[in-house]
């Protein structure tokens, strides 16, 4: 049945709140082949409703709104997650439980810039820009 952009976004909705609470419902019941198995059928249902929109206006627009909120998104988390873990580092040595989870926050966030550096050289060398030799 197909459906409207608004009608599309609604159903993906509900399917995400549902799937969320479920695996969350079995991650406290500590079972984690339930956790994985609630998942599948949510992307599943996920998809369905996503194929059946009649139409998609996606435009120039949409693409870079989208293109600066993740760009945002991950300077902040990884700027957050860096500091969290150097705050939690430094506590070392009253809390010594929270030096492990310092270490993996600035692991990560150190894991998600280079990530995000090698990509973007991908995509720059991908698209075309290449640096000039005018030096």
């Amino acid at each position: 049945m197909p459906m409207d952009a608004r009608d599309s976004r609604i159903c993906r909705l509900i399917i995400i709140v549902a799937t969320v609470a479920l695996a969350g419902w079995f991650a406290a019941m500590a079972d984690f082949v339930l956790v994985i198995i609630s998942i599948a059928p949510g992307a599943i249902l996920f998809y369905i409703c996503k194929r059946s929109v009649a139409e998609i206006q996606e435009d120039e627009r949409d693409a870079r709104v989208s293109e600066q909120a993740s760009k945002v998104a991950v300077a902040v988390f990884a700027s957050a997650s860096a500091l969290s873990g150097l705050i939690l580092i430094a506590l070392r040595i009253e809390h010594p439980e929270y030096m492990y989870a310092g270490f993996a926050l600035a692991f990560s966030a150190c894991a998600l810039m280079i990530l995000y550096s090698l990509l973007y050289g991908y995509y720059n060398r991908r698209y075309g820009y290449e640096p000039s030799d005018e030096e």
